[in-house]
Formats: structure tokens, sequence, C-alpha cells
């Protein structure tokens, strides 16, 4: 028996590559086409696909629409493309214009359309490569703020924070009275990435953070760092987890831990977006208010967003004018006010579409920052989560001081990863094994075990929730495609 070339298997849901073509209302899964007359949309979860996919077919009911679950990376269409198989419109969620240079040749250019003209300037600025060509756009955001218990904020009388000072104080007070100022989950990559942000916002809304954060979105090699920036951002960085007195015990705070001890009072403040702060309310009968993130260098706060997906054209839909026509119809359901609220979720959506209404009536909170755009997109490279973490722990153990925790995410994010013919390598999906944290980060202990000694593992989606990745030496049995 002839081996396979080196593969990828994803198990999504329970089946083998997830697909749902949509070509008719109800009707059944059928193979993807090859023929040129239909679009084919990679949505980078689950969830996009049970909201948005119903959706659009509803408005285009006679197109031949074709949504399969891809990955939250961009080095999934990077192998598509190697393969002559680059799907038409492509989603992600982590990205940068750095994750995105190998596609850069392959991607339509939205400049020259008249969906850019959609969208707020603040929304596209970072998006820009070093062509000054935009072939990523924002689709809406999530506001991620601090998630305040104004009840106990009444209790112990400390009144609610209007700028970092006060901040300051509200955790002093909380921590004199045996209660923890803030359970933010830092065990987890993306909390340790929104920090450093966060707790620096000012220095990255700044003219030297956006001119940093504009060089580091299209660096075609290694990321450039301003010395004098970024010792600014890991001084303002390391004073934010001491002023909210965070320590050594934090690194092992995961979501769960830090959840559930704001909900049970043993914390005043967490973090999130509306659908998480809806979740928490419902755990509790305090009343919960949002407080926006304060800069440490000015009066000023601001929404921490983070964009529900950021999307891609193939370039070859410019040479096929109707099946580019579909795409940017597909585009415009995307960001119209009903499309934004099923990508996101719900409500508390930041729209980005300036035809689109304020969509943060039922956000109470924000109202200032919103009206004055004082909204800060996130950073959000492959590898500036490990880097975040690797720095902030380093901080919080005692380990690294300021200049050593820069000096770390620095090397981190510019490291070279070892030249493997794996097919991709998907760093941040989270891994099956144990670790000395807390257990496992996947789902599945029934998988963790079996991994050493199967070639593949189909699991129902109430085992494993996110795709299972094998990468390897395959045999091809009968009956397996």
């Amino acid at each position: 028996m002839k081996k396979a070339k080196r593969c990828l298997i994803a198990v999504v849901s329970g089946v083998l590559v997830a697909t749902a073509v949509l070509s008719g209302c109800g009707q059944s899964k059928k193979e993807v086409s090859k023929n040129d007359d239909h679009l084919t949309v990679y949505l980078w979860e689950n969830r996009l696909m049970k909201n948005i996919a119903p959706y659009i077919h509803e408005q285009f009911p006679d197109q031949d629409i074709e949504f399969i679950i891809g990955n939250n990376d961009t080095d999934l269409y990077s192998y598509f493309k190697e393969h002559d198989e680059l799907p038409d419109i492509i989603t992600v969620r982590r990205f940068s214009g750095t994750d995105a240079q190998d596609l850069q040749p392959y991607l339509m250019d939205f400049a020259s359309y008249d969906v850019v003209s959609k969208y707020y300037s603040y929304a596209v600025q970072y998006y820009k490569n070093a062509d000054d060509e935009i072939q990523w756009l924002p689709i809406c955001g999530i506001p991620q703020t601090i998630i305040a218990n104004k009840t106990l904020f009444d209790q112990y009388g400390v009144k609610i924070p209007e700028n970092y000072e006060e901040y300051v104080q509200a955790c002093q007070q909380f921590y004199d009275n045996g209660i923890k100022p803030y359970s933010m989950d830092l065990g987890e990559d993306w909390s340790n990435n929104e920090i450093i942000q966060a707790a620096a916002i000012g220095e990255f809304t700044s003219l030297d953070g956006i001119e940093w954060r504009n060089g580091a979105e299209t660096a075609s090699d290694e990321v450039k760092f301003d010395d004098a920036l970024w010792k600014r951002i890991f001084s303002e960085t390391s004073q934010f987890l001491k002023d909210s007195h965070f320590g050594k015990e934090d690194i092992n705070i995961d979501i769960n831990t830090g959840t559930q001890m704001f909900v049970e009072g043993k914390s005043a403040m967490f973090h999130g977006h509306p659908t998480v702060m809806q979740q928490l309310q419902k755990q509790t009968d305090a009343e919960l208010i949002r407080i926006p993130y304060f800069s440490q260098t000015s009066d000023e706060s601001y929404v921490y967003m983070t964009p529900s997906l950021n999307i891609a054209f193939n370039k070859n839909l410019e040479k096929d004018r109707e099946k580019l026509d579909t795409a940017l119809d597909v585009l415009d359901c995307m960001i119209s006010e009903e499309g934004q609220k099923l990508i996101a979720d719900g409500s508390g959506v930041i729209s980005l579409n300036t035809d689109v209404p304020t969509m943060m009536q039922d956000v109470p909170g924000l109202e200032e920052e919103i009206n004055n755009n004082a909204v800060y997109i996130r950073y959000s490279a492959q590898k500036s989560f490990d880097a975040s973490l690797e720095a902030v722990h380093g901080l919080l153990s005692g380990e690294m001081d300021e200049i050593q925790a820069y000096d770390t995410l620095r090397s981190v994010m510019n490291r070279k990863d070892p030249e493997e013919k794996s097919t991709v390598n998907f760093k941040n999906e989270y891994s099956i094994s144990l670790n000395d944290r807390n257990g496992r980060d996947a789902a599945s202990s029934i998988l963790t075990t079996i991994r050493k000694t199967v070639q593949l593992a189909l699991a129902p989606l109430c085992i494993i929730s996110l795709p299972l990745l094998y990468k390897g030496e395959m045999h091809q049995q009968p009956g397996l495609a």
C-alpha cells in the first residue's frame, strides 16, 4: 500500500472538513464543486456557519455560494495557495499584515472599490500594506472593556474610576479590604496580548505608536521595534500590573477561574465583550457596568476593539466580473446592520460602516469613547500572543524586569521558525497535551490519551469543539478521500 503525501486532517464538529453549499434553503450538503460558477467562502469558526451563512443565502437564494469551515490562521490559506486551491473569500480573526505577507501577491486590492468608502478612516488605517493597497478589511468590532461589579463598588464606597489615577485608587481600596481588584485570566495568551496594549493604550494610540504599528503591519521580514516607545510601553505595563495588584499567582488564573472569582464577588473587576458581560450578569444579582481602558499619559480613555473577523478576496475574482459582483454583494451583506449583529453574535457591536447608524445604544458606559471615535483596534500578529505571554509572565514571576520583558517579546516576535515540510503549522491552536499549569488546554482527555497510537480520530462535538489537527505521514485507507 502506497503512502499518501504529508497531509492535514481537520475534524470539525464531528465530520471531516465541514462544508455547507447554500444553493437552496434546507438542502443537503454536497461535495465541494470545482466549477467556476460558484463562490467559495471560508469562515474561521463554526459559529459563523450557523449565523451568517443562512442569512447570506436568504439574501441571495439564486447564487451558488459555498461556505466552508476554515481556520483562524493565515497559514491554512498559504497552504491552499501552494496547492492552487486558494478560496474566493478568506476570513480570519487573529490577523496582522505581517502574517499574510506570502498571500499578498494573490489578494485583491479593495482600495479601488467603493466598499472602502463605507469605512471609518480609523478602521482601515492599519490595513494598508507597503504598496498602499488594502487587501484586508475588518468586519465590525467587539468592544473589549473592563467589567466592574458596581454593587461591590457601592458596598465598599469605591468611586467608579474615570481616569487612570482613580483606577489606581479603586484597586488599592479593594485590596485593602481583602477583595482582589481585578481577576484577569492571565493564564491565557489572549489576555496577555491584551494587557500590554490596554495598559499602555496611550502609547499605542500616540503618533509614535501609530507609526510603529503601521511599520509592523507591513514588515516583510522581522518587525522593527522603536526602543524608546517600547521601553515606555513596558514601563506602563509593569506599572499597570503593580497598580492592579497582579502577582505571581495570576500566572495560573485561567478563564474559568477568573470568571468564577468575579461571579462570587471575590474580585471587583473582570474583562470581556458584551456577550461575556451578559453571561456574567445571568450568574450574579450584582449590577455590572463597563469601564474603558485609561491612558497613563493623559486623561483619555479608549475602547479596546477586537474585529469579529477580517476578510480578503482572491485576486482571481477580478477576472470574472459576475463572480466578483457576487463576492462584493456578500461583503455588503456582512457589513449591513443585521450581518454585523450575526457575525458579532448579538448586541454591542461597533459598526465600522458609516452607512449603518451606531449599534452601541444597548451598551451603556462607552458613549463618550464611541462618540469621540476613541476606539483602538488590537494588534494581533500570530506571534504576538506567545510573545506577550512570555513577557508578562516574566514580569509577574519576578524573573524579568521591564527591559528583559521587552527583549523577550521582541525576540519571540522575530524568532525564525525551523524549516519543516509539514503542510501547515498552527501555532496558536491549543495543545492537547498536558501542561504544568492547569491540566489540558484542549477539550478532550480521551483524544489526548490515544493520539500517539492512532492515525486518525473522528470525534463528536460533545468531545471536541475546535478543529483537531493531525500533521504527519498518513496511509491512505479504502474509502478515505
